[in-house]
């Protein structure tokens, strides 16, 4: 519970700030923009003080305190700007600008949002350690990169150090952008249950990708109608992958009903396997990347207030804002560095437009360097510290890759049918957009440009990241040339039975892909993450173990004792140390030799520090000839369920 109320307190500071920010904005924004500040505060303002303190209650509480002398600083400079500044009158006209009746336009985002956070909240609690007879479920999308979430969440807040190391290759800083999950760790530190602290950020994070979109959006096309579609097309986003699904239908109606049983054959997510040349790659933003990908998730939630804020200043000369975008641009890296990216290839292709619009007059530069010199000066030593530790020297991060992840199609067809519509009508949308839009998607084309020829990680799939945000850009022309041709066709019989083929064509690959994904969190859909004797097995580990021990076990992604415990296990799973760039090989390799040679562990264990040795049926079925009866004749038991057994054997 504590936990929960340090967030509650951290969002309310967060309320505040956003209501000095823009202290003529509408309370719906303030509040959106309120979520993203206290959330930002909670990831960012322990860190000075947990290279000193640890990541711990101490440096947490110092953060806080630094929050609200942040807030109190700003508050004092502004009530010095006004000369009849009194407090009653602050709190009288505090409450004038929040309680307000609710216009038409933020009435229609509340239906909308209300819809997809039902949707979203249904699919985190069946998603995220739901618990059946003992053992711990999840749904298909969750099924592996939450081992990795989990285990970054609890070994950050059991272990305290800082910089953080991965549990899973003990030694090795941590160089994934661990603020993402480090704000769940807040919460677990302060006593919140795991599965408490896991959601409830993501839920608020959520609800801010949501509305950060929409007022950018609306920022853009000022007209509602115009704004939910955009809306709708980039959630709701797919192409035409369901034409594999209706192949031979008559004849084998299982052809369409595996979206909803198999693993990972969605129209939206269908790669090629052997002779069946797919190649659908154009995953869904919020089940493939929202739900499971926490860092895309969290930077999402930063990234889309900070182009708020830059499209404001940069399009409707709101100057004020240029600053304000620079800082939390800056803090961005930790969070998701793909938003960190995204944001800069947006901000240089709004750049050169508007430099060379406004003949690269004293002013217009002064504006940039207002938003880039914090921008750069603050993610700067996160780079240095974290990012590229990892990248530089690695070839498998930066590399030349012409086409992305398009195996077998021709580069036309392959993106019309993975966009769909979206990019079917791109071309005509620009064409009749306004000059100003034009500029502005200036920044999308960098992106996208970009993307086409080069990856930025080992796994060629994480582009997507970046096309996304071209195309969050591209549904909103879109929208607006689909709205403005339907006003056009005014007094034609038979405009709503377009406009809803053309709905469905743009949606029908989403809804089949979120139906999937919401049925596989519930039994007997649901895969087992971590079965009955792991889990007990955990929770001896959690109440009778060192908070830094290490762990001799199976590698398996979903290790009970790297996601749940937050001890360290002697080498993780590769599936999330390759792709990270980090250098696991080695000890993956030795593990066979610890398992099944007695002079191969005695010779190691003390060298790497192994303090006790998991025996279950995933090292069983992995390692033939365990040392068993050594472990047996020489060392204790101290765990003994099922299928587990551990081992202290320091």
């Amino acid at each position: 519970m504590l936990g929960v109320l340090v967030y509650i307190i951290y969002l309310f500071l967060g309320i505040l700030l956003a209501d000095i920010m823009f202290d003529k904005k509408r309370p719906l924004l303030k509040f959106w923009a309120g979520l993203v500040v206290g959330t930002v505060l909670l990831m960012w303002s322990n860190v000075p003080f947990s290279f000193i303190f640890g990541f711990t209650i101490v440096s947490h509480v110092l953060g806080l305190l630094s929050s609200i002398a942040i807030y109190a600083l700003l508050f004092f400079f502004k009530s010095k700007r006004s000369e009849d500044f009194h407090i009653k009158s602050y709190i009288s006209f505090f409450k004038s600008r929040w309680f307000v009746p609710l216009e038409k336009s933020e009435k229609s985002f509340l239906i909308i949002i209300s819809g997809l956070m039902v949707y979203s909240l249904i699919c985190l609690l069946n998603h995220t350690i739901y618990e059946f007879e003992g053992a711990i479920w999840t749904g298909q999308c969750t099924y592996g990169d939450m081992n990795m979430h989990l285990g970054f969440i609890t070994s950050i807040a059991t272990q305290g150090k800082f910089p953080p190391e991965y549990s899973i290759l003990p030694g090795m800083k941590l160089n994934y952008p661990f603020l993402c999950d480090s704000v769940s760790s807040s919460l677990y530190l302060f006593g919140s249950s795991l599965r408490t602290a896991y959601i409830l950020p993501m839920l608020v994070a959520f609800f801010s990708v949501f509305a950060g979109f929409w007022f950018t959006a609306a920022s853009i096309l000022r007209k509602t109608r115009k704004t939910i579609v955009a809306f709708m097309l980039f959630f709701l986003n797919g192409g035409f992958g369901l034409i594999y699904f209706l192949d031979n239908l008559g004849n084998n109606n299982k052809n369409l009903t595996r979206i909803f049983t198999n693993f990972y054959e969605t129209p939206t997510n269908l790669v090629n396997k052997g002779t069946s040349y797919t190649n659908i790659r154009w995953t869904n933003t919020i089940v493939d990347m929202m739900l499971p990908q926490r860092a895309t998730l969290f930077g999402w939630m930063v990234l889309f207030f900070v182009l708020y804020l830059l499209y404001n200043a940069v399009f409707e000369d709101k100057k004020e804002y240029f600053i304000p975008a620079g800082i939390f641009a800056g803090l961005i890296p930790m969070i998701h560095t793909h938003s960190y990216f995204a944001c800069g290839l947006v901000a240089i292709g709004w750049i050169i437009v508007t430099v060379i619009k406004e003949r690269f007059s004293k002013e217009i530069i002064k504006s940039w360097l207002m938003f880039g010199v914090p921008a750069l000066l603050i993610s700067l030593p996160q780079l240095l510290i974290w990012t590229f530790d990892a990248a530089l020297g690695n070839e498998s991060f930066v590399r030349f890759m012409f086409n992305w992840v398009n195996e077998t199609d021709n580069w036309l067809w392959f993106w019309v049918k993975n966009v769909g519509v979206c990019f079917i009508l791109l071309p005509l949308a620009f064409l009749n957009t306004s000059r100003k839009n034009k500029l502005m998607y200036s920044g999308a084309l960098v992106i996208f440009i970009i993307g086409e020829f080069f990856v930025f990680q080992p796994n060629p799939y994480d582009n997507n990241k970046l096309f996304l945000i071209w195309y969050a850009f591209t549904a909103i022309l879109v929208a607006e040339f689909m709205v403005n041709a339907y006003n056009k066709m005014k007094g034609i019989k038979g405009r709503q039975v377009i406009a809803g083929f053309m709905i469905f064509l743009c949606i029908n690959a989403a809804v089949l892909t979120m139906a999937r994904e919401i049925i596989s969190g519930f039994r007997p859909y649901s895969y087992q993450l971590y079965g009955k004797d792991h889990v007990d097995a955990a929770e001896y580990i959690i109440e009778n173990t060192e908070k830094d021990a290490t762990f001799l076990s199976h590698n398996n992604h979903n290790n009970a004792i790297a996601s749940l415990t937050g001890r360290n296990i002697f080498c993780g799973a590769g599936t999330f140390l390759y792709f990270h760039g980090v250098g696991y090989q080695e000890r993956e390799s030795m593990l066979n030799g610890f398992f099944t040679n007695v002079n191969t562990f005695e010779q190691y264990k003390d060298v790497y520090g192994i303090d006790y040795v998991y025996v279950s049926s995933y090292e069983k079925s992995n390692y033939k000839g365990i040392i068993l009866d050594h472990l047996e004749q020489n060392y204790e038991k101290v765990f003994a369920q099922g299928e587990v057994a551990i081992y202290k054997v320091r």
